[in-house]
C-alpha cells in the first residue's frame, strides 16, 4: 500500500522553495488575514532529534487529513478530509482504518458520521488543561480519534493488553488509537523506515497544536511511582517529574525556533499529558466523562 503522507513535506518544502525565489515584494507578500500557525518537526537519521520549522497555513493543515485508501475488504473504504472555516479546521471521518485491522478486542470497526473541530491558530493557556478520561483527546491525520492513556476502568490502557500492533483497537465507542506505533509484520500508520528516517505528523490535538512522532527520540517526564495503580488508576499511578525526560507535562516541547509540538513517547502519557493551549473540548468533539490528568 503506498501512503501519499510521505510526499506532503515535499510539496510544502517545494513550495517554500518556489516562495524564497520570487521578487521580496509587499505584492508577494500573503494576505493578512490568512491564518497561519508555526509548527515544528524533527528529522535525524541517525536517531537524535533535528529540528526544523515551517510556517504552516489553516489550508496546510486541513490538507494534512487524508487517508491511503482501502486496507480491509470487509469494511467500507476510510474517508478522511477536512475544511477551513473561518479561524477553525473542520475534520470530517468515518473512522475506519486506513491500515490492517487486527482484531483484539470484540466487534469491529463500523462506519461512523465524527466531526472535529480544532483552532486553525492554537494559543496557548495560561494554565495547561487536563484530557477526557474517556473519548476522544486528538485526532491522527487519517481520521482516527485519539484517546487519552485509560480505558473505561480508570488503568492504563496497556493493563488490558487490547492494543494492536499500530496502538489501536476497537471498542462500544469505534475504533480509535490510544498510543503510536509501528510493525515490521503489519502495516501501520506509517511504516517502521518512514518513522526512522524522520519524526511524522501523527495527528492534531483538540487545541490546535500537531503531534509528532517521537518514540525513541523523546522521553516522557511522568515517572511510575505507585506500580499497585497502574491496572486501575494510571493517573494516580504515575507522577509528572519536571527535568526527567525531554518532554514537559503536557508531552510537548518548543524547539529553538520557538515551535511547540507534542511528541508521542513509548511510556505514559503516550500521547498527551494535558493540552498547551486554549481548548474547548465541547465544541472540538471532544470526549466525556471526568478529566483524566490531575490537571487542574
Amino acid at each position: 500500500m503506498t501512503s501519499l503522507r510521505p510526499l506532503l513535506p515535499v510539496l510544502l518544502a517545494f513550495t517554500l522553495i518556489a516562495t524564497a525565489c520570487g521578487d521580496d515584494t509587499t505584492e508577494d507578500a500573503a494576505p493578512a488575514d490568512e491564518s497561519t500557525t508555526t509548527v515544528t518537526t524533527t528529522a535525524d537519521t541517525t536517531g537524535s532529534p533535528g529540528e526544523a520549522s515551517t510556517s504552516t497555513t489553516c489550508e496546510d493543515v486541513a490538507a494534512a487529513f487524508t487517508t491511503s485508501g482501502s486496507a480491509n475488504a470487509d469494511m467500507p473504504d476510510p474517508e478522511a478530509s477536512a475544511t477551513c472555516e473561518g479561524d477553525t479546521v473542520v475534520i470530517t471521518s468515518n473512522g475506519i482504518p486506513d491500515y490492517t485491522y487486527i482484531q483484539t478486542s470484540p466487534g469491529v470497526p463500523r462506519a461512523a458520521d465524527l466531526t472535529f473541530t480544532i483552532p486553525a491558530e492554537p494559543v496557548v493557556a495560561d494554565e495547561p488543561t487536563a484530557v477526557p478520561a474517556l473519548g476522544s483527546a486528538a485526532v491522527a491525520v487519517n481520521g482516527i480519534p485519539i484517546y487519552g492513556p485509560t480505558e473505561g476502568q480508570g488503568g492504563d490502557v496497556l493493563s488490558l493488553g487490547a492494543l494492536s500492533e499500530c496502538g489501536s483497537h476497537n471498542g462500544p465507542t469505534g475504533f480509535h488509537m490510544h498510543l503510536f506505533d509501528t510493525s515490521e509484520t503489519t502495516d501501520c500508520l506509517y511504516s517502521p523506515e518512514e518513522v526512522a528516517a524522520e519524526s511524522q505528523l501523527f495527528g492534531y490535538a483538540f487545541d490546535g497544536y500537531p503531534i509528532y512522532t517521537g518514540n525513541g527520540i523523546y522521553t516522557s517526564s511522568w515517572e511510575l511511582t505507585d506500580e499497585s495503580l497502574f491496572a486501575t488508576d494510571t493517573w494516580s499511578a504515575h507522577t509528572y517529574v519536571e527535568g526527567s525526560g525531554d518532554l514537559d507535562e503536557c508531552n510537548g516541547l518548543t524547539d529553538a525556533d520557538g515551535n511547540y509540538a507534542y511528541y508521542t513517547t513509548d511510556t505514559f502519557p503516550y500521547v498527551l499529558g494535558c493540552y498547551t493551549g486554549v481548548v474547548d473540548l465541547t465544541s472540538a468533539g471532544g470526549g466525556g466523562g471526568e478529566l483524566g490528568s490531575p490537571r487542574p
